[in-house]
């Protein structure tokens, strides 16, 4: 759901661990310049709408993006992103949701 460049988005998996647990309800919202760090709602091209953390901007202005669990989809494999398939950076958690056992 999105309303004024703000999603609210139930996460789904274990991916992001303890930083945002499976079930949590989060708010991300649109924001023009993304850093290293950030927690990011992403349209990627191969994986859909999932959650995760910039680990790198690269020179040419691509997102290289991870997870903060270790069985999370590895950085190669989740390939450099373009700008525009960030649909925003994570404002809060709103409902917390519980840990999955890897």
């Amino acid at each position: 759901m999105a309303l004024f460049g703000i999603t609210l988005v139930l996460v789904d998996g274990v991916s992001m661990g303890r930083v945002l647990p499976h079930r949590t309800l989060a708010l991300f919202r649109r924001k023009r310049k993304v850093s290293k760090g950030d927690i990011v709602l992403v349209e990627h091209p191969e994986f859909g709408r999932i959650v995760k953390i910039v680990a790198a901007v690269t020179v040419n202005g691509r997102y290289s993006l991870r997870g903060a669990h270790p069985n999370s989809t590895s950085e190669e494999r989740l390939g450099a992103v373009e700008g525009a398939f960030i649909k925003g950076t994570l404002v809060c958690r709103l409902i917390k949701g519980k840990p999955l056992a890897a």
